[in-house]
């Protein structure tokens, strides 16, 4: 039985070309969210969120299985591998040709944008505007089909068929009235067909209604272009018209250019290793379709160097500029998100060159939100940005249309972000981060002690902040044999003293990373400093919790959410997976019940671990 489903107009289930129905209210919902998040984990947490709001009931659980075990009999015999339970969530798997928003994605980047276009029957996700959780996916995809719907409008003026489209852009414009890109195309279309009285009719209307909505102006592109057409005579009807200064008319998403800030940091000069994983970011940040790129991680992994050296090697992808911008201030607050794009603005944009005056002019700024939009209409910049906790902190940056790109840094995996690359930063294999430390303290010195030097590494959990912390020791201990230094750190208590001397910065981010957790996650990471080694099970977990295993499951996939736990090995089955704690993170959970006084209620035992990567 071939099964396909529709999402962008009202949900729809074909099976084998015809309809059948879905299902309950409560198992569309589930389905609707699986669906606009096809190929992605959708955690259970967002499951019960999406059918129950704030009210679940005390059977939820169960329900959900229920509601599952519903749709796998739904989709037919191949459920089992079409619907799969993955870390405390669910994934539906299915090709681009049997999903519908899949298959506008694929034509789209094939350049087939009216066949992608031909794929809605309405709006995304109709009737289930009303779940949070699906309203979210759902103006994410109508965000895409302006965008495609643009980029189409666009070609069709390129091949002078502006004339032809106009009762299209017509019906999209009146949807949005606002979105300044559309409109200009739209006044190009009325041009090409000799209408120009009516294109000028469209702006005075757009001026109006954005004094009124929003207090401000037209943007400059768009108000150079209105001048350009009062200047000009009428054209005929007959063909197309092209105002003095053409650029503006011909490819009216385009601003001026200016020379293109370039704000990232240095690119990190001892920068090691990581070839596969520059190159996935790199295609990430400029193929088709979205270019929001994840990247994350444990702490100390190298998540920002990764991103900024990436970034460094993509100047000629990004014309209009690269800029980068941390979310976390000095104390490790969360920055307000208006100090973050008014920085960003102000480094896009020098002197607010491009920004239009507020309502009450000069003296009163626009939105920083929609001048930052307005900032990235028709550019292709890039953007990093670093150390985001929540989805709600990225969302305000990303660009709604255009060809802009964004990386974001996280710990935590930010599931939230529908049609983002996604790319988890193991730590260094030994070899790289051996590389990595005789880079910082003499090839030479490593050389005349490799064996010394691997285990080292081995005791930071080779992740390149541990490594450059033992680095910056031993550039200042030159007289102490790598032999015996590494003595020094086969001791785990001693382990975050020594690596942590010269940066106390380090043991506030190991807390930070802690104490901001749920207090039933934070209690978790503490306790399992108990353990006698980093890698453990999970019935060595559930001992040392003092809980149930299904409990203790929970409590390690929030860890594994939040980048705090790594499972080293292939998939399995919760008993027979070993978690493993990052080394750092590790020695800070074990000082700390070192100081609690807190002893394990058994033993805790475990194969040491190996790090063969």
């Amino acid at each position: 039985m071939t099964v396909r489903f529709g999402i962008l107009g009202p949900l729809r289930v074909l099976a084998n070309g015809r309809a059948v129905d879905p299902g309950s209210r409560k198992q569309q919902v589930l389905l609707a969210a699986l669906l606009s998040h096809a190929n992605a984990r959708v955690s259970f947490d967002s499951l019960v969120e999406a059918l129950w709001d704030d009210a679940p009931p005390r059977t939820a659980r169960k329900n959900v299985q229920v509601y599952v075990s519903g749709l796998r009999r739904l989709v037919g015999p191949e459920s089992g591998s079409r619907i799969s339970h993955q870390s405390g969530g669910y994934v539906l798997h299915t090709a681009d040709g049997d999903l519908d928003a899949l298959c506008f994605e694929q034509r789209a980047r094939a350049g087939a944008l009216g066949e992608a276009l031909g794929l809605w029957r309405g709006s995304a996700l109709d009737g289930f505007r009303d779940v949070p959780l699906l309203d979210a996916a759902a103006q994410r995809l109508d965000r895409r089909f302006l965008g495609v719907f643009e980029d189409w409008l666009d070609a069709e003026l390129a091949a002078g068929r502006g004339p032809a489209a106009i009762d299209r852009a017509t019906e999209i414009t009146q949807q949005h009235p606002l979105r300044e890109r559309l409109r200009m195309l739209q006044m190009t279309a009325l041009c090409q067909a000799g209408r120009r009285s009516e294109a000028l009719a469209v702006y005075d209307e757009l001026r109006q209604a954005l004094a009124h909505e929003l207090g401000l102006p037209p943007s400059p592109a768009l108000a150079r272009f209105y001048r350009s057409l009062l200047c000009e005579p009428e054209p005929p009807r007959s063909g197309p018209a092209v105002p003095a200064g053409s650029a503006p008319a011909a490819r009216p998403d385009r601003p001026d250019r200016r020379p293109a800030p370039n704000l990232l940091p240095t690119d990190p000069p001892a920068f090691t290793g990581r070839t596969a994983a520059v190159r996935r970011l790199t295609e990430a940040l400029t193929g088709g379709g979205s270019r929001l790129a994840v990247v994350t991680g444990p702490l100390g992994a190298g998540k920002t160097a990764l991103a900024v050296h990436a970034a460094h090697r993509l100047g000629g992808h990004f014309p209009d500029g690269r800029l980068f911008v941390r979310l976390r201030g000095e104390d490790g607050r969360p920055r307000p998100p208006d100090e973050v794009l008014r920085q960003l603005l102000a480094a896009a944009d020098p002197g607010g060159r491009t920004a239009p005056l507020g309502p009450s002019g000069p003296s009163q700024p626009p939105d920083p939100r929609w001048a930052w939009q307005l900032w990235l209409t028709g550019r292709r910049a890039l953007v990093v940005v670093d150390d985001a906790r929540r989805e709600s902190e990225v969302r305000p940056l990303l660009p709604e249309a255009g060809e802009s790109a964004v990386v974001v840094t996280a710990r935590p995996g930010l599931i939230g972000l529908e049609c983002a690359h996604r790319l988890w930063l193991p730590p260094l294999t030994a070899e790289e981060a051996v590389d990595l430390l005789g880079r910082m303290i003499g090839t030479a010195r490593v050389e005349a002690d490799r064996e010394s030097a691997g285990r080292i590494v081995r005791a930071t959990g080779l992740l390149p902040l541990g490594v450059r912390l033992v680095a910056d020791r031993l550039a200042f201990l030159r007289h102490v044999p790598l032999s015996e230094y590494r003595a020094r750190l086969t001791d785990g208590r001693a382990l975050l003293d020594e690596l942590c001397g010269g940066d106390p910065l380090v043991r506030v981010r190991l807390a930070e990373s802690v104490g901001e957790l749920p207090e039933a996650a934070h209690r978790a990471v503490l306790r399992l400093g108990l353990l006698a080694r980093p890698v453990f099970t999970l019935e060595q977990a559930a001992a040392v919790l003092e809980c149930a295993p299904g409990a203790a499951v929970r409590l390690l996939e929030d860890l594994l959410e939040a980048s705090l736990l790594t499972v080293p090995s292939a998939e399995g089955l919760a008993h027979t997976v070993r978690y493993e704690m990052p080394a750092l993170l590790y020695a800070y959970a074990r000082e700390r019940a070192a100081r609690s006084g807190e002893r394990a209620p058994v033993p805790a035992s475990a194969p040491a671990p190996v790090y063969h990567r």
